[in-house]
């Protein structure tokens, strides 16, 4: 029985960092269970939904936290798997080279990084594969140097958008495109998963087109038999050793 329960990598959380990090350690064999406070978002009509989602917040947390006056605060985070990418916007930008070192802010200084944007940087465009986030290099006037182009083309702009941009140009301003995790293909929408709809920032995808880490990360993972996902699993604390193991 404490085999059975014996596990070599225990993550807590299945969002960006948590269902990545399965999706990565998955192929290397090592027993892995996923923790995870939530449960799946349920597939259902209310999803696209502006008054379920955001009128009625029937996906968001019902907990309340507080503030530094000890007041009440809503958080409006979301407990599930995939964590918070089941409803964010889908944009995935690089932090800028000057983000990882010391940087003087109004309220006082924020230190180094132990680690150069240079270190991350491979990793940055393995994430991009995996998250299938469309872009278009050399736009952004403040984006770091990229060891590869982005994965797939920019999202074009929507009508009133594009005039937007033209206009911003003539301006001599430089607007570019948001570099978005979207499982889009404008050139064969007819086989496109995503279908471009309304209601995606702030809303989980019904069609599961979003590059959210459920469907990128998670569910692959757990087609690795060594990969386990316990969901409805709240972890109240971490006890540890003298050692700190």
């Amino acid at each position: 029985m404490a085999q059975a329960n014996h596990y070599d990598v225990i993550i807590i959380g299945t969002g960006a960092g948590g269902g990545t990090l399965a999706y990565a350690l998955a192929p290397s064999g090592k027993r892995i269970l996923l923790l995870e406070r939530g449960d799946y978002v349920r597939r259902e009509k209310e999803n696209w939904s502006p008054r379920a989602v955001n009128v009625e917040g029937k996906y968001q947390s019902k907990e309340v936290w507080r503030d530094q006056d000890g007041k009440p605060l809503h958080p409006h985070t979301n407990y599930n798997v995939g964590g918070n990418t089941k409803f964010y916007g889908a944009a995935l930008f690089r932090l800028r080279r000057e983000d990882f070192g010391e940087i003087k802010h109004y309220d006082g200084v924020s230190p180094a990084w132990p680690l150069s944007y240079d270190d991350l940087e491979p990793y940055y465009t393995r994430a991009e594969q995996l998250y299938q986030v469309h872009g278009r290099r050399g736009e952004d006037p403040t984006e770091p140097h990229s060891s590869a182009p982005y994965p797939f083309p920019a999202v074009s702009h929507e009508p009133r958008i594009q005039q937007l941009s033209e206009d911003f140009t003539r301006l001599g301003l430089q607007p570019f495109h948001t570099p978005l995790g979207v499982m889009l293909d404008e050139q064969h929408p007819h086989s496109s998963r995503c279908i471009r709809c309304e209601t995606c920032d702030g809303f989980p995808c019904l069609v599961s087109a979003k590059s959210d880490a459920q469907v990128c990360c998670v569910d692959p993972a757990l087609q690795h038999a060594n990969v386990t996902l316990l969901t409805n699993a709240y972890v109240s604390r971490l006890e540890t050793s003298p050692s700190g193991r």
